[in-house]
């Protein structure tokens, strides 16, 4: 079972977040993500609640309604989600929830009810993704860890240090790979210097890549499309990171664990 973990579908006309930082202009639809993700050889998809929609999960729960077979969904929700709400996104294949946290208050997980929702978390087998700067994740990272959840990191970390691997966050992420409890997603690399061409942030990433496979092994990365490519749309396609994670990635044997095995320990406890 080769995944692809991270995507999302969306259409203009739905209901967006008034604190939205960004609204498409185009429809991404979920037949489009599976033609994409099988032509190059993968069998499923994760689809990622995009922050536009909030904590309205309906568009891409239905998405996967349509290919319960082949897909698989991280859900957005608030403080308020009940653990009954939760079991029922549970069975629509929904396996973690995302703190996308840019533009946001960042969260004392230890405080009010996020200890009951990570209980929650824990007890269905699911995973927290984290999407924030490398340097703001050492305490979210922390917290999750004492609760006992697993944890993904999107996009290499996202350090934002002149030299990438001299964040000093990105230097304590690689600090907890021996948990063995926290994955990172090996995925828009586009996005680690946005004001540089696409080739620049490959070999940029390609300067990451020993690290992390030094500090949390194959069998803790995850790869990612992170198609369509927002805010990307018109310089990156499918065909573009695909290769990409090709050169990032050249020896077979080591991409299919990424792409099979440590996906497959992620959920391997979802209940």
């Amino acid at each position: 079972m080769k995944v692809d973990t991270h995507a999302h579908v969306f259409e203009p006309n739905l209901n967006l977040a008034s604190d939205r930082r960004y609204a498409p202009t185009y429809s991404a639809f979920v037949e489009d993500f599976i033609s994409n993700f099988e032509s190059k050889g993968m069998d499923k998809g994760v689809l990622i609640q995009p922050s536009f929609l909030g904590f309205d999960n309906s568009y891409m729960v239905n998405a996967i309604k349509k290919f319960p077979n082949k897909l698989y969904g991280v859900a957005v929700v608030d403080t308020a989600i009940t653990l009954d709400e939760l079991k029922e996104l549970a069975k629509n294949n929904i396996i973690g929830i995302r703190l996308n946290l840019y533009a946001r208050q960042i969260p004392n997980l230890k405080e009010g009810k996020w200890p009951e929702i990570l209980s929650y978390v824990k007890s269905l087998g699911w995973h927290v993704e984290l999407h924030i700067d490398a340097i703001q994740l050492p305490p979210l990272i922390d917290d999750l860890l004492d609760a006992g959840v697993k944890v993904v990191v999107d996009h290499f970390g996202r350090p934002t240090a002149e030299n990438l691997l001299e964040d000093e966050g990105f230097k304590y992420l690689l600090s907890v790979g021996n948990s063995q409890q926290v994955w990172v997603k090996i995925s828009a690399s586009y996005r680690l210097k946005k004001e540089l061409a696409f080739e620049e942030n490959i070999k940029i990433a390609e300067e990451l890549m020993p690290a992390l496979l030094a500090s949390f092994g194959a069998n803790r990365l995850l790869w990612a499309s992170d198609w369509p490519h927002t805010q990307f749309e018109n310089s990156i396609s499918y065909e573009k990171v695909w290769d990409a994670f090709l050169k990032l990635v050249p020896e077979e044997k080591l991409r299919n664990v990424i792409l099979e095995d440590s996906f497959a320990d992620l959920i391997k406890d979802i209940q």
